[in-house]
């Protein structure tokens, strides 16, 4: 309740600070009512329902300068926690300098299609280790640039050693000194209709002495057929092993996923994915399939998704499933 009191007084401040700029305010709330056998280390599995919430509230501004520029903010609060999102973009025609966290996600994007959400987010409750984008930085505090073009875009994030904690400022004056980081992209079309390729690298520093470098090359592609949608991604991670994907110098691990959609109407659409984690530390490969199915009911989303999850944590015969039925409206 502090956090979010405070998040709300900085938002306030935020809005009453721009009042000649054009300021927005959006919202979402998510209900997850959740039923599965989990797998367990014992000879029993773990069976039960649960019910879940999610919800975030965003405010974004924008004004012009007299420099030709434009200045655009953004502030976001995800489930009670203060500035989840948040940073400060100079935008001039189609390049863009920012400050910022989880707003420039170079290294957090995705090419295989979902009716829900992330193949790894759908399947938490089953405990499954496979990430698409596990080393991101997108989350850390740092400075980025954006340079738009009519095939896509290429972006760059530089994360200094003062990452993790707030920085030397006059709240947090001793913050814990972590390594740094450093991530770089592209996403678009290439000029081909229907088609979106992207490709990104990243490598993030553990050890504040800069000693334990990890590295995560993302490689999908997506392709839209009218109403059928297409994608397959790759990443690969260096210096990482196991499910825990923790620091290993010489090891690597691979993600991989493949998926389709299809709107079937203009309400109703269905989709099936298919994930692997493999590599070094891991002893059995862990499979996920997913099957879902989605509902708009014009302002409100309904989502009915079924996962099936083999080999959890790598251990050969560790099987879960679960079903989940969710509701989201944005305002």
């Amino acid at each position: 309740m502090k956090k979010m009191m405070i998040s709300t007084a900085l938002a306030t401040s935020l809005i009453a600070g721009v009042a000649s700029a054009d300021t927005k305010i959006s919202a979402y709330i998510e209900t997850t009512l959740g039923s599965g056998e989990t797998p367990s280390t014992s000879a029993q599995d773990q069976q039960g329902t649960s019910i879940g919430y999610e919800h975030g509230v965003g405010f974004s501004g924008s004004k012009d300068l007299d420099n030709g520029m434009t200045l655009k903010t953004y502030f976001g609060i995800e489930d009670g926690d203060a500035a989840d999102d948040k940073g400060i973009t100079f935008v001039t025609g189609n390049t863009e300098i920012m400050i910022e966290s989880d707003i420039n996600n170079i290294d957090d994007k995705q090419a295989v299609p979902t009716i829900i959400n992330k193949i790894e987010d759908g399947n938490k409750g089953l405990g499954v280790s496979y990430n698409a984008n596990k080393l991101t930085i997108h989350n850390d505090n740092g400075i980025g640039f954006k340079q738009k073009f009519d095939m896509g875009s290429l972006s760059v994030k530089y994360v200094p050693k003062v990452a993790a904690g707030s920085g030397f400022n006059d709240s947090n004056p001793n913050a814990v000194v972590s390594g740094s980081g450093l991530a770089y992209g592209f996403s678009g079309s290439l000029g081909v209709d229907g088609l979106n390729v992207l490709a990104s690298f990243s490598a993030k520093d553990t050890s504040s002495l800069d000693s334990k470098e990890q590295e995560q090359q993302v490689l999908g592609v997506s392709y839209n057929f009218g109403n059928i949608t297409v994608g397959y991604q790759q990443t690969d991670y260096d210096n990482t092993s196991g499910t825990g994907y923790s620091y290993s110098d010489g090891s690597s691990t691979e993600a991989m996923s493949y998926g389709a959609t299809m709107a079937v109407n203009d309400q109703i659409s269905v989709g099936v994915q298919y994930a692997e984690l493999s590599g070094d530390g891991i002893t059995t490969d862990e499979e996920i399939t997913s099957f879902s199915a989605g509902y708009n009911l014009g302002g409100a989303t309904i989502g009915l998704q079924y996962h099936d999850a083999e080999n959890v944590d790598g251990t050969s015969g560790k099987d879960g499933e679960a079903i989940e039925l969710r509701i989201k409206q944005k305002f």
